[in-house]
């Protein structure tokens, strides 16, 4: 009897073991039961091999995000209309977690804040852009942690060489710089990373894109009287 109790105790406890090495508290909370990635790793996989097809379509997926929406389509720009598949993950940048934003926040210990993620498309099928952003549940951050979520370690630690092609400078708190990214056995794809500050702390997002082409004409929508952009052959 007592071998009989000590094996359910055993079994409970590695029950238990495994679910909280996924079940942490998370905001929102229909992310706690993802798994975390950190952002290196995620972006390598978004990498198509060299001898696969160079596409991303709304299937590609992964158990590590909960999407919250079907295809849908956006019409918050009445020029240029994208469908949209939204949900969230969780990320790490060098094992650094973000927290959920403290404005407004009753709690004494902030929960991890995952992070947006939207897949971009002119048509149902294929998808030409996948956004990254911490709006949702972090908002406005230090800039501490602005510093902390830089991509570049992250991606070093995943093999992952990392090339400046464009620039985009309104001032030196906001900008945005896009890399050509290639590592060995894969296709290259291309990051743009994004920081933008106000009075209330910095924001900052990833766009990834497969095509050049499609890099530049996101580039494009950001001219204006006050910008700088400036992009390498």
């Amino acid at each position: 009897m007592k071998k009989v109790y000590l094996n359910v105790l055993f079994l409970l406890a590695i029950t238990s073991y495994s679910y909280n090495s996924y079940a942490v508290d998370v905001e929102p909370k229909k992310a706690s039961h993802l798994k975390s990635s950190d952002f290196g790793e995620l972006v390598k996989n978004y990498m198509p091999n060299t001898n696969s097809s160079t596409s991303w379509n709304y299937k590609t997926n992964s158990p590590n995000i909960f999407w919250g929406t079907g295809i849908e389509l956006n019409k918050d720009d009445k020029d240029d209309k994208e469908y949209q598949k939204s949900g969230y993950l969780r990320l790490t940048f060098d094992s650094f977690t973000l927290k959920e934003s403290s404005y407004n926040n009753p709690k004494s210990v902030l929960s991890e804040a995952a992070w947006d993620i939207t897949y971009n498309g002119k048509n149902k099928k294929d998808v030409s852009r996948i956004s990254i952003d911490h709006q949702t549940t972090a908002i406005m951050i230090s800039d501490i942690d602005n510093k902390r979520i830089e991509p570049f370690k992250s991606l070093i630690k995943q093999n992952i060489i990392y090339k400046p092609v464009c620039f985009y400078k309104i001032d030196s708190a906001n900008y945005s710089i896009a890399y050509n990214l290639t590592s060995p056995n894969k296709k290259p794809i291309y990051l743009v990373y994004s920081t933008s500050a106000g009075s209330s702390g910095y924001s900052t997002s990833y766009d990834l894109f497969l095509e050049k082409n499609a890099m530049y004409d996101y580039f494009e929508g950001y001219i204006d009287a006050i910008s700088f952009l400036s992009c390498l052959n």
